[in-house]
């Protein structure tokens, strides 16, 4: 699966011979690759109606804005699919195949108005940077003032000065002669464009803090819609594919951009035109190292004219072993690719030669060796082999029984023989987020976990299972609530055959201070929510044994 929307695209121009084209790292979820709008800000709001005219001037309607985060309707995720636009009847994939695009406002009426928004900060360390964007345009062309119908704005900017960075920012207004629009079949009022691109060339601005703001709006008299989709590539490297060459190869294929005005293809050395579509196929292969220049023409008011340039090249490929992980590995991480030929696409296998393939890449979950074979965009094919190491902690091996006859205890800690490299803590649940207070004397039979951690932060989850054998039933003498969290509650252990019905405690007056048919449920000195003095209380538990009603009762000294 390609990814996906918007991308910030390193242009590596003016390459030298024979240097790698290196990938550089998109902002995070710029593309919507997480399948939210995770780092995006989104609004809503509405375009006043327009104000009173005058000869020469005109108050013109005003935009308010409200911070909401996306709302379905008004900022959408269309998640790939064969869905089309109702009204242009074009594809709503994203046009470089990613599996997101945006649909920022709607075809209901109203003055709505709809924006999302993305902050980056532009790496200083790059030789170039660009960012490339498709859009898509669909809106109602009522004939109203031109202040007055639904529009389209792209804006990429400095929002310290809110000033526009260079051909970065434009607007459609719906009326008719706008450049590539075209009427719809299903309403004539309807102007719609399908996708197109934009590169927006951010080298000058390397270091600053740039804002990528998208907005939608419907006529300011509320009866016409405007809206529009939006895709943002994440390749980001120079997006010019096809330059890596292997032996083999006759000929070679570079890529660009699709979707602009005109191309020119070039040979910068000798300035030889070669060709002017957004492909071409070059036969011989030329040298290693020549460099091969395109300029690429928006259309009219859609951004500059861009001259990039890509170097003829062998296929560099790199593989790094990851790092040892506790529970997985991930090897399709671009961090163990560093070097490698920009348009490398990867597979991932359980053999050299490439015949069993690795079904879970990014969640290799056992060491061993796998391969990974690297294919360019002009079919060149290396493989080269990576070692995983899973780091695995040994799960508890119990050296005696967990077994005791009440009032004896068991003693958790040690049950097992330690090992020096691993630290070990004691808990109630599987979770481990109940501690167990008392690991070295367990009084109740039931399951207790041990939490095993390496010296990595690697972890295990032994379950322990303890058996306490209870004769009948088991109350000790005297318990102290006092909130130290030793012997805070009243424990009362019965023997398995035993069915519990009810258990009661009273005080000196008869009256009942607790009472509950869970014996589990440990009595903790309150009657309801109020604390009850210390004193001797009695106690009566009713249940039933082999069919037969079985009672038992006595006294307990509470003491604070």
């Amino acid at each position: 699966m390609f990814k996906k929307l918007l991308i910030l695209t390193l242009l590596m121009l003016g390459l030298q011979m024979a240097q790698a084209q290196i990938v550089t790292e998109c902002p995070q979820n710029i593309g919507f690759e997480s399948g939210t709008f995770a780092n995006w800000d989104s609004f809503i709001g509405e375009i006043s109606g327009t104000g009173e005219r005058f000869p020469n001037a005109v108050r013109p309607p005003r935009v308010s804005l409200n911070f909401t985060g996306p709302i379905p309707g008004h900022h959408t995720l269309i998640r790939r699919s064969d869905r089309r636009d109702d009204y242009g009847n074009f594809s709503l994939n994203a046009p470089n195949g990613s599996e997101y695009v945006v649909q920022l406002g709607n075809d209901l009426t109203g003055r709505g108005v709809d924006r999302i928004s993305y902050t980056i900060s532009v790496p200083l360390n790059v030789e170039s940077y660009s960012i490339i964007f498709s859009y898509a345009v669909v809106f109602q062309n009522p004939g109203h003032e031109e202040d007055e119908q639904p529009k389209f704005t792209a804006r990429v900017f400095n929002p310290l000065s809110d000033r526009p960075t260079d051909c970065g920012s434009f607007e459609f207004v719906a009326q008719g002669g706008l450049p590539g629009f075209k009427v719809s079949n299903r309403d004539s009022r309807v102007l719609y464009k399908s996708w197109a691109p934009v590169l927006v060339n951010l080298s000058s601005y390397r270091g600053q803090t740039i804002r990528l703001e998208f907005t939608a709006n419907d006529c300011s008299r509320g009866g016409h819609f405007g809206y529009a989709y939006i895709d943002f590539n994440e390749n980001c490297s120079i997006p010019v594919t096809g330059n890596i060459t292997c032996p083999e190869t006759s000929s070679i294929t570079l890529k660009s951009l699709p979707g602009f005005f005109g191309y020119r293809w070039f040979d910068e050395a000798t300035q030889t035109d070669l060709g002017t579509s957004d492909s071409l196929i070059i036969s011989p292969v030329p040298p290693i190292g020549t460099k091969i220049g395109i300029e690429m023409v928006p259309y009219p008011g859609l951004g500059c004219t861009q001259t990039l340039y890509t170097v003829i090249q062998g296929m560099e490929m790199n593989i790094l072993d990851p790092l040892p992980r506790c529970l997985a590995v991930d090897l399709t991480d671009i961090a163990l690719k560093v070097g490698n030929s920009s348009d490398l696409s990867y597979t991932y296998w359980r053999n050299k030669q490439a015949t069993v393939p690795l079904l879970y890449p990014n969640m290799v979950s056992e060491s061993g060796v796998y391969y990974v074979k690297g294919i360019s965009s002009s079919g060149c094919e290396m493989i080269l082999a990576t070692r995983v190491t899973i780091i695995e902690v040994p799960a508890i091996n119990f050296i005696r029984t967990l077994t005791a006859n009440y009032p004896e205890t068991v003693d958790l800690t040690t049950a097992y023989t330690p090992l020096p490299e691993l630290s070990y803590s004691y808990w109630m649940d599987r979770a481990a987020t109940v501690p167990l207070r008392t690991p070295d004397r367990i009084y109740k039979g039931g399951t207790y976990f041990i939490k095993t951690i390496s010296n990595g932060a690697c972890t295990n989850i032994s379950p322990a299972r303890v058996e306490i054998q209870v004769p009948e039933i088991a109350i000790p003498n005297a318990f102290t609530p006092n909130g130290d969290q030793v012997n805070d509650e009243l424990t009362v252990l019965i023997n398995s055959e035993i069915q519990v019905r009810e258990f009661k405690i009273f005080n000196r007056w008869g009256e009942v201070v607790y009472t509950t048919p869970d014996i589990n449920n440990y009595w903790t000195g309150f009657k309801e929510s109020t604390q009850v003095p210390t004193g001797v209380y009695y106690w009566v538990f009713e249940g039933i044994r082999n069919s037969k009603r079985y009672s038992r009762s006595g006294y307990i000294t509470l003491i604070r």
